[in-house]
């Protein structure tokens, strides 16, 4: 599985694979123990750190030896979504949310004319039997919605249709 991970000042990409994480094709030398209400255990090369992680929408805030760090977290899917809807213009205007892969769409929680913020789940779609929540990428009004629970879809297919709201 792809992950890419977004600091203000850093981006990183990884590949995580039975439960093991590489940077480019090497792995790295790193383990998290949890000790309890948001506070690991990062050992990193074998140098041991404290990191308190608090989780917002999302974003992590992380401390770590004293730095604080916000970071996104985001996974393959995640990430094509945000980038399907980047390359339409962003939060102005209308905009067709399409399918990022092929599957069955499970759930439509929203309605036409309902304003949902930024983060909520448009739609649950299921493939390879694992369910993908569709996030609204930034506050809208959903317009039209192109799918029905039960239906399936190919990639790329429009499923609904938001706009933008201001703020």
């Amino acid at each position: 599985m792809k992950i890419y991970s977004e600091t203000e000042r850093f981006k990183f990409d990884y590949d995580l694979k039975d439960g093991v994480l590489f940077k480019e094709g090497r792995p790295l030398d790193v383990q998290l123990r949890p000790l309890g209400e948001g506070r690991y255990v990062l050992l990193w090369n074998n140098v041991p750190y404290i990191v308190n992680v608090h989780k917002t929408n999302e974003h992590y805030h992380v401390r770590v030896a004293g730095d604080q760090y916000q970071v996104l977290v985001e996974d393959e899917r995640t990430r094509r979504v945000k980038e399907l809807v980047k390359a339409a213009g962003g939060a102005h205007g209308e905009k067709v949310i399409k399918a990022p892969i092929p599957g069955l769409i499970v759930k439509t929680p929203v309605r036409e004319g309902e304003t949902v913020e930024v983060g909520a789940p448009l739609l649950i779609l299921e493939a390879m039997k694992m369910e993908n929540v569709i996030k609204a990428p930034f506050n809208c009004t959903v317009k039209r919605l192109q799918v029905k629970e039960g239906q399936t879809v190919e990639q790329n297919s429009p499923m609904l249709i938001i706009k933008g709201v201001e703020e």
